[in-house]
């Protein structure tokens, strides 16, 4: 007779080896079904499989989540992992009829995310890269590298961090990356990205062997995504002020800053690696100096504005 335990452990499996899930993805998968299966034991230990699939059973779970005090978005995941799994056992023939189907979403703010001003990407690229503390020109030039990879490319952490030296394509100014679900693209990179790399690799005293990891600490091993993150942290905190700084505020800045040149959503799509342009339509937003640039170059009197008050005069509305 078929149990949640084992359930669970074929749908980890599933999305691991033949969907192609990221490990950290099969983790967060894990985690939210173990919630689940001790709540089950709790609460419905003698049910069978057939009952523990029930719209009660699982409407229930997710009324408990709403006392643990957990965020929304929180929730709103654990939910997402129970509509798969339901998926998963109704391709199994486990339930007739999908439970997860009428089990209601927590409301969701969307925030707009982070990035970085066109000048304060500028800024980025001089100054100090390294610690003169603790690092030395490797540790700098690696730094500078990461962070122009990350913003001439707008790949993912997670992609960055599996790069090796060979996935870099000088000829034809790119980089090979391993996406979501397995896929392989072909990102341009700028040729300011290029030298950033060919520096770093001319100074730093390791092999070129095209299956080495493309950065690496100072034993020669790949650099963790914690470190990747710190490092980025880091080189953030040198021009912008903003609580968040992680690697995906240089993504959505190299997404915002392109649409804010005009680039075509349809291409910024192709390049982020999204699967949906749904997804590409957060960056739509616009930015305050490119509003303000729109501003002072369609409205009548803004230049007249502007020559009597100064520019520091005009200020965008906070919602903004």
């Amino acid at each position: 007779m078929t149990t949640l335990h084992e359930t669970i452990q074929s749908f980890l499996d599933y999305i691991l080896k033949e969907r192609g899930y990221s490990v950290l993805t099969v983790e967060s998968y894990k985690r939210d079904l173990e919630q689940f299966s001790a709540f089950v034991s709790q609460n419905y230990s003698d049910a069978a499989f057939e009952e523990i699939m029930k719209k009660g059973v699982l409407r229930a779970f997710t009324f408990s989540l709403g006392e643990l005090a957990l965020k929304p978005r929180s929730v709103a995941r654990k939910i997402a992992t129970l509509k798969s799994f339901s998926k998963f056992c109704m391709k199994q023939s486990l339930v007739a009829t999908n439970p997860t189907k009428l089990l209601a979403n927590p409301k969701l703010d969307k925030p707009l995310p982070a990035f970085l001003t066109e000048k304060q990407a500028q800024e980025l690229e001089g100054g100090d890269h390294g610690d003169p503390r603790t690092q030395g020109p490797v540790e700098a030039a690696r730094n500078r590298a990461i962070v122009e990879l990350l913003y001439g490319s707008g790949i993912r952490l997670a992609e960055l961090h599996s790069l090796d030296v060979g996935t870099i394509e000088y000829k034809r100014a790119s980089v090979r990356v391993l996406g979501k679900g397995r896929k392989e693209r072909v990102v341009p990179v700028t040729q300011q990205t290029l030298d950033a790399i060919r520096h770093y690799l001319d100074i730093k005293k390791m092999p070129r062997a095209h299956d080495a990891p493309l950065f690496s600490n100072e034993k020669g091993g790949r650099l963790s995504r914690r470190q990747i993150e710190r490092i980025v942290a880091r080189e953030l905190s040198r021009v912008t002020q903003q609580k968040k700084k992680s690697p995906h505020v240089l993504r959505h800045s190299f997404a915002t800053h392109l649409l804010d040149r005009g680039a075509d959503i349809r291409a910024v799509k192709e390049l982020l690696g999204h699967s949906s342009l749904a997804t590409t339509q957060i960056y739509t937003h616009m930015s305050k100096e490119h509003l303000l640039k729109v501003y002072r170059q369609a409205h009548p009197r803004a230049a007249l504005a502007e020559n009597d008050r100064g520019p520091a005069d005009f200020t965008l509305p906070p919602a903004l």
